[in-house]
């Protein structure tokens, strides 16, 4: 790994943490696209993993008494059974197909985000089977697009952003701490934490959360959502162009 590939991966971790520490997810939607260019996807998963489990325990201390413990508890359960369904195909499926895959959900993202209106009606708590189970599997096969499925059930479910906000942050606690247990098990977990990636990685997180903190109360959400959900439409084409480049 090349100098120049280390200053791409922790500009990449940088820019990703700001957008999390300004939304408060997302980190890994951003970054793993990116990172693909610069170290296999088998990599960028975990090591996204492991810096945002970290960064969930800093993020954990906004007032816990907003907490909606009882819906973290629906959807755990689910995001389990799609977390081990996910790092079975990770394992298992063509690097090619994964990164195309992978294309396209960030390109599904991105434009949902840009026309997604916030809707007033509470829906059922049967939607947390398919929220969770799908957060899992793509919190498992690709490390991205997990949190969407589970913020936008939460959204939906309660009022107050802060709750929102809180019950995310303690659901991705526990969701991370699995999902680094199932990695470590596959053998997935410890082929990413070198001490090149770890030494880039861990500055580049804690600067990002930082300045994405400060930067949180001075512009408007509906102006950080366009603009990270830009970013994700480019990052979603140029992981198809590079699935289909030869030797990819």
């Amino acid at each position: 790994m090349t100098a120049g590939d280390l200053l791409a991966i922790g500009a990449i971790v940088f820019g990703a943490f700001v957008a999390r520490g300004v939304t408060g997810f997302g980190s890994a939607t951003l970054a793993v696209p990116m990172l693909v260019h610069f170290i296999p996807l088998r990599t960028a998963v975990p090591l996204l993993l492991v810096l945002d489990f970290a960064s969930s325990i800093v993020l954990l201390r906004i007032d816990r008494s907003k907490i909606d413990r009882s819906e973290v508890a629906w959807l755990l359960p689910f995001a389990m059974c799609g977390v081990a369904l996910g790092v079975t195909l990770l394992v298992r499926l063509p690097a090619t197909w994964l990164l195309a895959s992978l294309g396209v959900v960030v390109i599904a993202f991105g434009l949902r985000a840009l026309v997604a209106r916030h809707a007033e009606r509470r829906v059922s708590r049967v939607w947390a089977l398919p929220a969770g189970l799908a957060g899992g599997t793509l919190g498992g096969l690709f490390g991205s697009g997990a949190a969407t499925p589970s913020m936008i059930y939460l959204t939906h479910r309660l009022r107050d952003r802060t709750r929102v906000r809180a019950t995310f942050s303690a659901f991705a606690l526990f969701d991370y701490a699995f999902r680094l247990v199932v990695f470590a098990l596959g053998g997935l977990l410890f082929s990413a934490l070198s001490l090149e990636t770890a030494a880039v990685g861990f500055p580049a997180m804690a600067a990002g959360l930082f300045v994405g903190d400060r930067v949180h109360g001075r512009i408007g959400d509906e102006t950080a959502r366009r603009a990270i959900a830009a970013l994700l439409v480019l990052a979603g084409i140029l992981l198809i162009v590079k699935a289909r480049t030869p030797g990819a």
